[in-house]
């Protein structure tokens, strides 16, 4: 594969928590406004629905992603009541709790760590990725999908990043949509401010990490050769790219033939209350 195999900086266990936090706050304000991922809506309730799922468990979701708009899209154009959690390795449990209250308790949380290659049993859902897969080398890739097959789950994956000079070029976008937005994130922190204005860090391994993630981005060819390294793979796999509002959207929807219509349990983890 020709992509890149650098890490981005956000992701480094190094990296403070105060910086990674705002900038994952600045990105979720960013894709929120731009609706990045709006067009996503349809082809993924049709998976969710086609699996037999009542629960999306959001992996690497940062800040919260583009739940807090994206869960109305959801509730108008779904007739079943869907649970969303949210997970990541770093938890952001402000922005969750945020995520939780801005919904009116429609997105719950996991407080715990939660690791995309190495999800908890108990942890069962319908699993969806926006903007995260590009940080997993083909390797870790692949045993993502293998773990969804294996355990029966439902998997959506969304990228706005690619491989593409025009996706290069709207990075530079970003340092100047977090000087915009910034001041708007709530719960509101100083340090935000101090980060982004006095000493720009957030605007730049925004702009940094963005670049990289257009150059680590898998593109449709490249999914569809991981799905072929899958065993025991009988599952149904959607790959492509749908026309977004800035620039396309590359997607991978896989789910088993026959739907899973069982509740799983999340039993040992530490959730926020979840309200459907």
């Amino acid at each position: 594969m020709r992509r890149i195999k650098l890490s981005e900086i956000h992701e480094q266990a190094w990296f403070p928590k105060i910086f990674r936090d705002g900038v994952m706050d600045a990105l979720q304000a960013v894709f929120r406004i731009g609706q990045i991922y709006e067009p996503v809506t349809a082809r993924l309730l049709s998976a969710v629905k086609a699996s037999g799922a009542h629960r999306l468990i959001d992996l690497c979701s940062g800040a919260g992603g583009p739940w807090i708009s994206l869960h109305q899209t959801l509730a108008r154009e779904s007739t079943d009541r869907l649970e969303i959690c949210l997970t990541d390795k770093y938890p952001n449990i402000a922005a969750f709790r945020g995520a939780r209250k801005a919904s009116e308790g429609a997105i719950s949380y996991c407080a715990e760590s939660v690791d995309a290659t190495r999800i908890p049993p108990q942890l069962g859902g319908f699993r969806v990725m926006f903007t995260s897969f590009h940080h997993f080398a083909p390797n870790q890739a692949t045993a993502i999908l293998q773990s969804t097959v294996d355990s029966r789950q439902g998997i959506a994956i969304f990228e706005a990043a690619r491989r593409r000079p025009l996706s290069i070029l709207l990075t530079f976008l970003m340092p100047l949509g977090a000087f915009f937005t910034v001041p708007f994130i709530r719960p509101f922190r100083l340090s935000r401010l101090i980060w982004t204005y006095l000493i720009p860090v957030i605007p730049f391994v925004l702009w940094f990490d963005g670049v990289l993630s257009c150059l680590r981005a898998y593109s449709p060819a490249e999914l569809l050769q991981l799905i072929s390294h899958l065993t025991g793979n009988d599952y149904k796999w959607e790959i492509g790219e749908l026309t977004g509002r800035l620039a396309p959207v590359t997607f991978m929807l896989g789910y088993p033939d026959q739907p899973n219509t069982s509740r799983a349990p999340v039993d040992g983890l530490q959730f926020a209350d979840t309200a459907i």
